[in-house]
C-alpha cells in the first residue's frame, strides 16, 4: 500500500477552547505568571522551561500543559516529587475549571478565561513525507500549507528527530522553487571556519586542490536549509544578514569578487531562538529576517494518537513480514519518546529484526516493566534467551553479523543521544574519526538529520 493510500482527506476545522493563565500563588516565585494559548507550556527549574520556577524541590522538567478541545491536558514529566490538583496527585489530567496546583512548595492557580482560542486545522493528514492526524500536526500542516507557496523565510523549532528536515524539503516542494535546488548546510557539527566554507565557499589550499562554492551559491534560485541556526558565531550571523539583505555574498580568497545569489531560506534550532535573542546569543535583526513564519514542530509525546499511523507507515515502508500486535501497538504509543519519529522508527527496525521478542522485552527496550513482580534479573535472564533463541536458528554468519551491527547501533545511537545528535561530539566519546563514524551511520541506515 503506497503512503498517500493509507492517508485521507479530513474534514476542515477549527480546534477551539479558552485561554487561560497559571499563576504561581505560593512560594520563592510568587507573583511570576504565564498566559496559555494553547501552546505546550513546561513548568520547571530548567532554564527551558516556559514557566521557571526557583523552588528547590521542584524538578527540572516538572509538568507539561497542552491546549485542545475543551481544555488543558495536565502531564507529569516524571518529576520526583510528583504534582497535586486540588490536593490530589495526578499523573495525567485534564483542567477545564479554575484549580489549585501544588508542586514541591509552591502552589500555582490555573484559571481560564472566557476569550476563546481558535486555531485552524488542515484538512490532511499529511505534509510531504510527515504524517499525522492530531490537532497539533493538523494545526502545524495548516500554518505549513500557508507558508510553502511564499518567498518568506521560515523557523522551524523543535526537539532532534521530530522531522524538521523532512518539513523544509516538503516547503520547498510545495514552493515556486521546488525546480531548483534545496541545498542543506549543518551548522551544529561545525567549526566555525568549516561553517563559513560551507555557507560561503572555499579557497584552494594544501588540503582542497579546488575552489567550491558554499550553500548560497548552490542554492541559487532553490532553497537553503540551516540546520541549526542558532549554532551560528556573532561573526557569521552578521555576514549571513548582509547576504540575505542584498542578495550577494563575497566569494573567498583567489575565488574572489561577488556573486549575485536569490535564495529562500528555511532554517531549524533546537533552542528557543527568540529567548536567544533575549540571552543576547542570537542577532536580533537576523531573528526578524528569519522568523516571518516562526513555527514549533511537536514532539512525539504531545501526539501520541499519532503513534499507530506512523507505526503502521515504517512496517510498510521496511516491508515487515508480520505487523505488530494490538499489545504492542498500545505500548508503543505509551512510551514518551525522547528521542521522537527517529527513537520509533529505530525500535521498529529492532522488532522487525527480532520479531518473536514478545511484549516483554519490547517492554524492557523501552524502559517499562509490564509485571512488577519480576525482578529486573528475572527479566533480563528471559530477554536474553529469547535473543539467544533467535540467534540459534541463523547461520553462523548471518547471527553474527547481526550482534555486530546491533551493537553497534545501540553504541552510536547512546553516543549521538549523549551528544544532542552532534556527530563530531559523539565521535569524540567514542575515540573514533568524525569521518568513520559518519561512514558507519550511512552503513546502519541511520540519518544523523531531522526525521
Amino acid at each position: 500500500m503506497a503512503l498517500d493510500q493509507m492517508t485521507e482527506v479530513l474534514q476542515a476545522d477549527v480546534a477551539r477552547f479558552p485561554r487561560a493563565r497559571l499563576t504561581v500563588t505560593k512560594g520563592p516565585d510568587k507573583g511570576l505568571e504565564v498566559v496559555l494559548e494553547g501552546q505546550p507550556v513546561v513548568v520547571g527549574s530548567d532554564e527551558s522551561c516556559q514557566l521557571k520556577l526557583t523552588d528547590s524541590s521542584v524538578s527540572r522538567r516538572h509538568f507539561e500543559l497542552t491546549g485542545g478541545p475543551g481544555g488543558y491536558r495536565l502531564r507529569d514529566l516524571r518529576s520526583t516529587n510528583g504534582v497535586r490538583v486540588e490536593g490530589v496527585q495526578v499523573m495525567d489530567a485534564k483542567l477545564s475549571d479554575k484549580v489549585r496546583l501544588s508542586v514541591g512548595r509552591t502552589e500555582l492557580r490555573f484559571e481560564p478565561e472566557r476569550h476563546e482560542i481558535q486555531w485552524p486545522l488542515s484538512p490532511h493528514e499529511r505534509f510531504g513525507e510527515v504524517l499525522g492526524r492530531s490537532l497539533v500536526m493538523r494545526r502545524l500542516f495548516a500554518l505549513l500549507e500557508r507558508a510553502a507557496p511564499t518567498e518568506s523565510p521560515v523557523i522551524l523549532e523543535g526537539d532532534p528527530g521530530t522531522g524538521k528536515e523532512v518539513l523544509a524539503r516538503a516547503i520547498h516542494e510545495k514552493s515556486a522553487r521546488r525546480e531548483g535546488a534545496f541545498v542543506v548546510v549543518e551548522l551544529g557539527a561545525s567549526s566555525e571556519p568549516l561553517m563559513e566554507s560551507d555557507l560561503f565557499g572555499h579557497d584552494v589550499s594544501s588540503t582542497r586542490p579546488s575552489a567550491r562554492p558554499g550553500g548560497f551559491e548552490e542554492a541559487d534560485g532553490g532553497t537553503l536549509y540551516l540546520d541549526e541556526v542558532s549554532e551560528l558565531s556573532n561573526a557569521l550571523q552578521a555576514k549571513v544578514l548582509r547576504a540575505l539583505e542584498t542578495n550577494e555574498i563575497k566569494r573567498p580568497g583567489v575565488m574572489g569578487g561577488s556573486a549575485k545569489v536569490n535564495v529562500r531560506v528555511i532554517a531549524s534550532t533546537q533552542k528557543d531562538l527568540e529567548a536567544e535573542v533575549k540571552a543576547g546569543r542570537f542577532r536580533e535583526d537576523l531573528y526578524f529576517k528569519l522568523s516571518v513564519f516562526r513555527v514549533r514542530v511537536p514532539p512525539l509525546r504531545e501526539r501520541p494518537d499519532d503513534v499507530p499511523q506512523l507505526v503502521r507507515h515504517f512496517e510498510l515502508k521496511n516491508k515487515s513480514p508480520q505487523a505488530i500486535s494490538d499489545e504492542t501497538l498500545d505500548m508503543l504509543s505509551r512510551h514518551d519518546w525522547p528521542g521522537n519519529v527517529r527513537e520509533l522508527r529505530n525500535v521498529l527496525e529492532r522488532l522487525q529484526a527480532f520479531p518473536d521478542l514478545g511484549a516483554g522485552a519490547i517492554a524492557k527496550a523501552l524502559g517499562k516493566n509490564l509485571d512488577p513482580s519480576n525482578s529486573d534479573e528475572t527479566s533480563g535472564a528471559k530477554l536474553r534467551a529469547e535473543m539467544t533463541n533467535q540467534l540459534l536458528s541463523l547461520p553462523y554468519h548471518e547471527a553474527k553479523e547481526r550482534v555486530v551491527e546491533s551493537f553497534e547501533k545501540t553504541y552510536l545511537l547512546e553516543h549521538l543521544k549523549a551528544a544532542n545528535g552532534v556527530v563530531t561530539r559523539a565521535a569524540q566519546r567514542a575515540g573514533l574519526p568524525r569521518q568513520s563514524v559518519h561512514r558507519m551511520l550511512r552503513r546502519l541506515g541511520i540519518n544523523t538529520s531531522d526525521d
